[in-house]
This record gives structure tokens, sequence and C-alpha cells, in this order.
């Protein structure tokens, strides 16, 4: 169940998963998934006036990450060159046996001093 965090200064989204929210299904491939995940992420960053383009860093929990090499056009098409930073959290199983990686959305404003655009 995802988890949202509001304080002043950031926004923390927790427990995105793969899982279709209609069917209860998770996507078959990590690559799915990590749309999925991504998809609903921004569909609840909208709802606090953020996109995923506000994101500054993403935490990537897997059982695995020799099929999140697929996952890197899906960063590159979303964020060009200005990617979030991105955690890599292993864990040996998930609780779901077809889920096969969650992700943490955080937005945080800029560092003072920082040339922002």
């Amino acid at each position: 169940m995802e988890e949202i965090t509001l304080s002043d200064v950031h926004i923390h989204i927790r427990h995105l998963t793969g899982r279709d929210q209609t069917s209860g299904q998770y996507a078959s491939t990590m690559l799915a998934q990590f749309r999925q995940a991504l998809g609903r992420g921004s569909s609840l960053l909208q709802q606090h006036g953020h996109t995923l383009h506000d994101v500054t860093r993403i935490v990537c929990t897997v059982d695995g990450t020799r099929e999140f090499a697929s996952c890197f056009t899906t960063l590159s098409e979303l964020f060009g060159p200005t990617c979030p930073a991105l955690t890599f959290r292993l864990v040996r199983t998930h609780d779901t046996p077809d889920q096969l990686i969650e992700l943490d959305l955080v937005v945080a404003p800029p560092a003072s001093g920082l040339p922002t655009d």
C-alpha cells in the first residue's frame, strides 16, 4: 500500500509497485512493473502539484539487479540527462512472489545557494 509523507520541504511516496490497481495482478517483467509504479507515482505527485520531473531521488527495492538494465531506457526517456539520484536497495525476496520491484519517489526543494532553472 502506498504511503505519502508530506512536509514543508519534501514529498516522499513509498511502496509503489507494479501491481495493477484494478486487477491486483503484477506485470510479468521488471520493466513493466517499473513503468506501472512510475505511472502510479506520477498520478500521486499530480495530486500534490508535482510531476515526475520534480523527483530528486528514486529508491528502487529489488531482489536482483539483472533485469533492471531494461529500465534505464525508460529513465532516459522520462528524465533525459537530468535523471534523479538513483538508490538500489537489495532484498532477498518481496512480500509477494510476483513482485519484482518497489519504488520510493522523493521530491525535495533545491538546496539553497544552488542555481535553479
